[in-house]
């Protein structure tokens, strides 16, 4: 087992215990409740098609949970690297969540209105903008992370830990391998020039 798979294990041991079960276990198809079974599989580009299906269906779920509490899962995102990093710079920012930096900024000013975060505009080249964390803004930082940590903890519960392990450390080497096809094509372009 990975250090981070470990880690992951570790943290869940030590959960809230009034967190609740939020999604329920399903089978092996991409239907949930009210859902019919997904039977197209493209012949070109599964695997691509059904990262994206996974992506969207978890979206949905994030959506529901983070409306709730008048967040957006970019916003969360934000809170969560403010949380941890107590301040940070847009730009920083917009690298942890991997948003641009225009995004970022409309994110920022979202979070300054409802009161969740306070910003400073520092001195020197450029208009670096410091960020921090207020009190209201954490009590929504943990509300939203007991919903996000039930969520986790209702997925987990629909694998073995052999599978659960397994799938994590299959998604961990994905953006590794994709990046190498990145460079492999970088390669080949600049021999063909």
């Amino acid at each position: 087992m990975s250090e981070q798979t470990s880690a992951h294990t570790a943290e869940h041991e030590h959960e809230d215990e009034d967190d609740q079960e939020l999604v329920p276990a399903t089978g092996g198809s991409l239907a949930g409740r009210g859902h019919r079974p997904v039977r197209y599989r493209p012949s070109t580009g599964y695997l691509p098609w059904l990262l994206t299906m996974c992506d969207r269906e978890l979206a949905r779920h994030m959506t529901r949970l983070l409306a709730e509490l008048d967040l957006t899962e970019a916003q969360y995102g934000v809170l969560q690297a403010l949380v941890h990093l107590r301040r940070a710079s847009s730009a920083t920012l917009a690298r942890s969540v991997s948003v641009t930096p225009q995004a970022m900024v409309g994110l920022v000013a979202a979070l300054e209105r409802k009161g969740y975060i306070t910003r400073e505009f520092g001195r020197g080249a450029g208009r670096v903008i410091d960020a921090e964390v207020t009190a209201r803004g954490k009590e929504a930082y943990e509300a939203a992370k007991r919903r996000v940590r039930a969520l986790d903890r209702s997925l987990r519960r629909s694998y073995t830990d052999e599978e659960f392990d397994q799938l994590v450390g299959l998604l961990e080497r994905l953006p590794g391998v994709l990046g190498r096809l990145d460079d492999q094509r970088g390669s080949r372009r600049r021999v063909d020039d």
